[in-house]
């Protein structure tokens, strides 16, 4: 597929700029892999371009001004680690980071997990502030910063407890004083695979939902009052709270909070037991136009299907990224075509997608699926 796209595609990349204080590396690629590529979409779904290419990851997030994109290149062994980069798409320097990391809302800041200790790092500068210090007996599973950056959450694990039911802590920490308390206690099965979410805020910031054994929990923060949800993921407000997307165990829609009206997009009579639905959703910093991951696998088929769904109005979408010519809007296999939304860009009128390396696991290890779950589970 990457051959075709670059056959069809323009090549704009741009100049300019660095990172100081960090030394340029490369990755060590499998033989023959093609690079990851980064396209931008138009607002209106139709104009599409590469705007920067670089070695092969296997996950990535772009930064709030479009500048940097953070990756992860998936070790080929059990030998082989998973290992996180910072790229620069002005001077196509590519460093390596010392621990995972996620972007802040706002700025290019990343909020990284470093030695078992969260810190804030600034990539134009290297600067680093500790705002979690680490303890063995205590590590930082995940971590999101609220909207605003005003409060950071994170879950740290008890591994001298003994009690399974509050081996799982929920940390609130107010980022401008660094002051910190617990806010829950609870049981959690942990994921095997990075790309799964454990935590998300609403836009206002004044809600926090996070996933626990029992529920999808929600924390008011004005209140600190805490609720249980029923549901199959989390749900998710676009930036204007104009509508919010909801899947339970029955229904997938998006509601509409200022009417209450349910713009369904499948019942559980419709489908068995919701054979296609949307996968991860990426609101625009601005309205409620959103690129979302739409997974679909056909009753006769044991591959996974995904195609890029691209809308302003829950009622109609576009497929601005799914094929060449007059199959433009074909749909991809996931793992081994591994086409993600990566962001927006700061204005609302563009959004982001990569071309990944693949993630099926004849691309780690051929025949020997044992230590592909092994790298992706990292």
């Amino acid at each position: 597929m990457k051959r075709l796209l670059l056959t069809y595609l323009t090549m704009a990349l741009l100049l300019g700029g660095s990172i100081p204080a960090a030394s340029a590396v490369q990755p060590s690629p499998k033989p023959q892999e093609p690079p990851t590529e980064i396209y931008k979409i138009s607002g209106d779904g139709r104009a599409i371009k590469a705007v920067g290419q670089m070695p092969a990851m296997h996950r990535a997030a772009i930064s709030p001004s479009g500048r940097y994109v953070y990756g992860e290149k998936i070790g080929f062994s059990k030998q082989d680690a998973t290992v996180p980069y910072l790229y620069d798409l002005q001077t196509k320097k590519l460093v390596k980071l010392p621990g995972f990391a996620k972007w802040s809302p706002r700025k290019d800041l990343l909020y990284m997990l470093e030695n078992e200790q969260l810190v804030l790092f600034e990539p134009a500068t290297g600067k680093k502030k500790v705002l979690v210090h680490a303890s063995a007996a205590y590590p930082i599973t995940d971590f999101l910063v609220a909207p605003d950056e005003e409060y950071l959450a994170f879950i740290r694990k008890d591994l001298k407890g003994t009690d399974e039911q509050v081996r799982y802590h929920l940390y609130l920490q107010h980022v401008p004083t660094l002051k910190m308390k617990i806010n829950d206690r609870f049981a959690m099965t942990p994921s095997y695979s990075r790309d799964v979410q454990s935590l998300y805020w609403m836009p206002t910031s004044r809600k926090l939902f996070y996933k626990t054994n029992a529920a999808y929990k929600e924390l008011d923060l004005p209140t600190g009052l805490k609720y249980e949800h029923k549901l199959s993921a989390f749900p998710s407000y676009s930036s204007d709270m104009k509508y919010k997307y909801v899947r339970t165990q029955n229904e997938e829609y998006f509601l509409d909070l200022q009417t209450g009206k349910k713009v369904m997009q499948q019942k559980q009579s419709q489908l068995p037991i919701m054979e296609q639905f949307i996968d991860k959703i990426v609101w625009s910093p601005k309205g409620h136009a959103f690129a979302a991951e739409w997974f679909f696998r056909p009753s006769n088929a044991q591959d996974s299907y995904m195609m890029i769904r691209y809308q302003k109005e829950p009622s109609s979408f576009l497929y601005p990224f799914g094929g060449i010519g007059e199959n433009k809007w074909s749909p991809y296999l996931s793992a081994i075509d591994n086409i993600r939304v990566i962001g927006w860009s700061q204005d609302g009128k563009s959004v982001y997608v990569a071309d990944l390396a693949s993630m099926y696991y004849s691309a780690f290890s051929p025949d020997k699926l044992n230590e592909y779950r092994h790298v992706v589970e990292q």
